[in-house]
């Protein structure tokens, strides 16, 4: 069983970006990093909650005891509904970080899918289970972000990595741009299928300064620190932080 200090932690995270995390790797030589990411706009719903956790194990195929971060109840949901899902048949063995966090409003309900070779998974490419979760939640309106995360790094990639910071931005069409967090930018503009994201880097600070949707909810999230990321569900968008 996960212990209690990493069975769910209470963050501060009410203006700081969901963290998410290395869709996208630098290799170094031949090493091969493995990465899978869900983020989910979700109403308040436990059953929604468990097909979630039920379709990203059956995806990763892993039993690691995960981290759980969230500000509500649903953070022991969580936990629950990824122990009664574990099956002898799962054998890999990487990180898995789950987050739930409450939005400030309510957006209409949607899912971004990612991994290593894919920045953002179109609606066709959406497996059964993430197609079937996507049409219960459609026309409803979300209440939380929800992210899972599996990650697995070779030794290689983990001993190169230094201590620097950058910016990866992501779009449906697969990665933007790398941009150093040291730089100042007032104007980054990335293109989705709403218009245009505005970012702003200042001061080792991402924000979204304009929004190409109506909610704008991406506007009220900064990411400061690697693993922070800013989701735009309906323009496509992905803004993150990675070591380099």
């Amino acid at each position: 069983m996960i212990s209690r200090r990493n069975f769910l932690k209470l963050a501060g995270l009410g203006s700081v970006a969901i963290a998410a995390g290395y869709t996208t790797s630098k290799f170094t030589g031949n090493s091969k990093s493995v990465n899978f990411v869900v983020h989910g706009f979700i109403p308040a719903d436990e059953t929604i909650i468990e097909n979630l956790v039920l379709s990203f194990k059956n995806k990763i195929k892993s039993n690691a005891e995960p981290v759980v971060f969230a500000d509500s109840k649903f953070g022991e949901v969580i936990v629950k509904y990824h122990n009664q899902h574990s099956t002898d048949l799962f054998k890999n063995n990487g990180k898995i970080v789950y987050r739930l966090k409450r939005l400030n409003k309510q957006v209409d309900s949607d899912i971004i899918i990612s991994d290593s070779a894919n920045p953002i998974y179109s609606i066709d490419e959406l497996n059964y289970s993430f197609n079937e979760i996507r049409r219960n939640i459609r026309n409803r309106k979300a209440d939380y972000l929800f992210t899972a995360e599996y990650k697995e790094e070779d030794l290689i990639s983990s001993i190169f990595k230094s201590n620097k910071k950058e910016i990866v931005i992501e779009n449906e069409k697969g990665l933007v741009d790398r941009i150093s967090l040291d730089k100042n930018y007032k104007n980054i503009w990335i293109d989705g299928p709403q218009g245009k994201t505005g970012l702003k880097i200042e001061n080792g600070i991402a924000q979204v300064h304009t929004s190409a949707c109506r909610h704008g909810i991406c506007k009220h999230s900064i990411a400061t620190e690697v693993g922070n990321i800013i989701a735009c569900a309906p323009n496509k968008v992905l803004i993150k932080i990675e070591a380099v």
